[in-house]
């Protein structure tokens, strides 16, 4: 085995192939696996004894989490409780931390909602569902599924529907005051498997007619559609938000961006004047107005903007940057250098940014299309430290 510092890139190219390789055999000998488990996850951990660098804990235990996912997955056992349940610590005992369970039980759980055994599924969802917004939403699923489909497992009573979809409700409006975060438990194989997604976004928008006046759902919902890139859901709960919160910055912050990066800069500037209306004496919108204007043509709205900036006090350096942004980007390349030199000479302390500039302005000089997208990124990222504005 190699000795010493080992990049973490190659030890996670590694178990990358290694991972390829198992899921590869996994789906071709399911039945095999599903008759001799133990077996199948002695391999696996004797697999790290053959590697030629060592693996980290933490490494090695999502690598036994991936894998045990899959064989979730592809097994046509999962209705024999005995068998997930001895998956599970056979999974678990060949982990370096045994304490960490989660992502064992949640791979149980979540072949468990797909067959339909939603007390079961329960079960190993309890310990983990105040930790991540996703498992909440599925812990509130398989009471409301318990509700609208009923179940033929040992223990379900077709009496006690009605009380289930109290309990979906009133986990909903639980997990809203925990306020998780996603993917803190999520991860990797289970983190991308699209089925799980349905529950997730049946809960939501459940959350959000049944609770009108709770923001966090709205938050968390358009949180994961940003992440996943799926514009539709996030336009639904935007256009919620705005109707149900219209005095909340944080929604109209997420909207303003969703459409300036989608290049609808007419409804950008719209949202950026309605945001000076709820917010007159706030510096944020102004700074909106202005780095949307480096887009539009002519002048008109650049100089609007930075007079308001002008007028409600933004720093001089700031401004500065703003100036050399807007001539550089315009392509008044004599302009933005008479900025640039302006910048260094009046805010010295500012220095190591201004060199940062006139080197990207300068190396990059016969290729200026790929460096205005790295200038403005970099002039928009200055602006919002320097301004204390918060990133969508």
């Amino acid at each position: 085995m190699q000795e010493g510092f080992v990049p973490d890139v190659v030890v996670s190219s590694m178990l990358d192939k290694s991972k390829a390789e198992l899921f590869e055999y996994i789906n071709k000998n399911t039945e095999n696996i599903d008759s001799n488990f133990p077996v199948f996850f002695g391999k696996v951990a004797s697999l790290f004894d053959q590697m030629s660098v060592p693996v980290p804990e933490q490494a090695y235990d999502e690598f036994v989490d991936a894998v045990t996912y899959k064989v979730f997955d592809t097994t046509r056992r999962a209705d024999d409780t005995k068998f997930v349940l001895r998956l599970c610590d056979i999974a678990i005992g060949i982990k370096r931390k045994k304490e960490r369970k989660a992502g064992i039980h949640l791979a149980a759980a979540a072949k468990l909602m797909k067959i339909g055994r939603y007390l079961e599924a329960l079960t190993f969802l309890k310990p983990y569902w105040k930790h991540d917004a996703l498992v909440g939403c599925w812990y509130a699923y398989c009471h409301y599924a318990l509700y609208k489909d009923g179940s033929t497992e040992p223990g379900f009573s077709s009496g006690e529907r009605w009380n289930y979809l109290k309990l979906a409700r009133q986990y909903l409006e639980e997990l809203s005051q925990w306020k998780p975060p996603l993917h803190r438990l999520v991860r990797g194989e289970m983190k991308n498997d699209s089925w799980l997604d349905e529950p997730f976004w049946m809960m939501i928008f459940s959350a959000t007619e049944w609770f009108p006046e709770n923001r966090w759902f709205l938050q968390i919902g358009f949180t994961k559609a940003k992440a996943d890139r799926n514009e539709v859901v996030l336009v639904k709960m935007l256009q919620a938000a705005l109707v149900r919160f219209p005095d909340d910055m944080i929604f109209f912050r997420e909207a303003y961006y969703m459409r300036f990066d989608q290049a609808e800069l007419g409804d950008a500037l719209g949202l950026v004047r309605a945001m000076r209306e709820k917010y007159p004496d706030d510096i944020e919108p102004i700074y909106y107005g202005i780095r949307t204007s480096f887009y539009l043509s002519g002048d008109k709205e650049f100089n609007e903007f930075r007079r308001l900036a002008v007028e409600k006090g933004m720093a001089g350096h700031v401004l500065a940057v703003v100036d050399f942004a807007h001539a550089f980007l315009r392509g008044k390349q004599a302009e933005s250098a008479l900025c640039l030199e302006n910048f260094k000479r009046k805010y010295p302390s500012q220095n190591y940014y201004a060199d940062l500039l006139e080197f990207v302005v300068v190396e990059g000089a016969g290729k200026i299309e790929g460096v205005r997208g790295a200038v403005f990124r970099s002039v928009d990222n200055y602006c919002h430290r320097m301004l204390g504005i918060k990133d969508a």
